[in-house]
């Protein structure tokens, strides 16, 4: 299960950390959007500030309790850091979690995982 999402900044780069609970994270695919980013379920079009969006996959995972109350509850964040401008949560369900980030402009990321608690940290190198 997804327990928070946080962000920041640091030299050079942007920082999402997506922290699960549990020892391990999930399996993950993160990837500029190739087509118009849609919610899963209703197909509806997603609108973010940025001129790209990357997309973060998560499976197997949740962004909800067992009683079905969000977690993390903040789901849709304007930032307005260097690189990454918002981020929206498009999918939780059946297993998949998926999160959209606009960022300014499709900059070199590069992905770590971390333990201690769980975590996948996705940093935006930010523009020049």
């Amino acid at each position: 299960m997804l327990r928070a999402v946080e962000t920041g900044s640091g030299p050079g780069y942007d920082r999402v950390v997506f922290v699960f609970a549990g020892d391990s994270a999930p399996g993950y695919h993160v990837e500029y959007a190739s087509a118009p980013v849609r919610r899963c379920g209703s197909g509806d079009p997603v609108s973010l500030t940025g001129a790209q969006h990357v997309v973060v996959r998560f499976e197997p995972a949740s962004a909800h309790d067992e009683h079905g109350n969000p977690a993390p509850f903040e789901r849709d964040r304007a930032l307005g850091l260097r690189a990454v401008k918002e981020m929206k949560l498009v999918c939780d369900f059946e297993g998949q979690v998926e999160w959209v980030l606009g960022v300014a402009a499709a900059s070199p990321y590069r992905v770590s995982e971390l333990t201690g608690p769980a975590r996948v940290v996705l940093d935006v190198r930010h523009g020049s």
